[in-house]
């Protein structure tokens, strides 16, 4: 059996690497916008910033997801309930997933967690769950927080972008 890799703070590294070059560039737009009088070079490069950064959270995202089903044995649970978690001054809602291995039951809270109320956390909902063969008590679901994030940064960027040329 294949070592399995750990889920830690170092798959984040890709998001950190990518916010370093959006601030890289600050230099780069403040310079352009002293030499340019009408701002669209500046406002050009700082979409393309964000679009680059939406990438970034993107890739992260499948990263992450990619890292889980290769390390891990897929099954079913089901959502038993999605109690609200406080942190700080808001709470999210993190489900509380049931799923079983070789006839015994495990429970898991879900470290995928969302404020409000949450539609796809309906109580009885079927989510997949991704276990270790040898210790099926760890458990994980995929992550969509980086994606949407992603998806929410290229849309501004493609929008900023196109302003630029329906002016």
């Amino acid at each position: 059996m294949k070592k399995k890799q750990p889920i830690t703070d170092a798959d984040y590294m890709l998001i950190v690497i990518g916010i370093f070059i959006v601030c890289a560039m600050a230099p780069v737009i403040v310079w352009t916008a002293m030499i340019t009088d009408d701002g669209v070079i500046p406002r050009a490069i700082i979409s393309c910033e964000i679009i680059m950064l939406g990438t970034f959270f993107i890739i992260t995202n499948l990263k992450l997801n990619n890292k889980i089903e290769a390390n891990y044995r897929k099954c079913m649970g089901v959502i038993d309930e999605a109690p609200m978690v406080l942190s700080g001054s808001k709470g999210s809602r993190h489900p509380i997933i049931s799923y079983e291995v070789k006839g015994k039951v495990y429970t898991i809270q879900s470290e995928v967690g969302y404020g409000g109320i949450a539609a796809f956390f309906l109580k009885g909902k079927e989510v997949a769950v991704y276990y270790d063969e040898d210790d099926p008590s760890i458990a994980y679901t995929k992550h969509y927080l980086f994606l949407i994030m992603g998806c929410m940064f290229m849309f501004a960027g493609l929008l900023a972008l196109s302003s630029i040329f329906y002016q």
